[in-house]
């Protein structure tokens, strides 16, 4: 990972994104790191948003 960017962690609920943030940001120490709080729920919902497939 590019330190210099930032992360946005996301999942369907924000469950598993929580623990994301929480190992990137408390034990590896990266700043950077963001939940995306709507997550797939509302990201997928939203009719005209991109969204990739494959």
């Amino acid at each position: 990972m590019d330190g210099g960017k930032e992360i946005v962690s996301y999942c369907r609920l924000s469950h598993r994104a929580t623990l994301s943030w929480f190992a990137l940001n408390e034990i590896l120490s990266i700043d950077k790191v963001q939940i995306y709080d709507g997550s797939w729920t509302e990201w997928g919902s939203i009719v005209g948003f991109p969204v990739e497939q494959g």
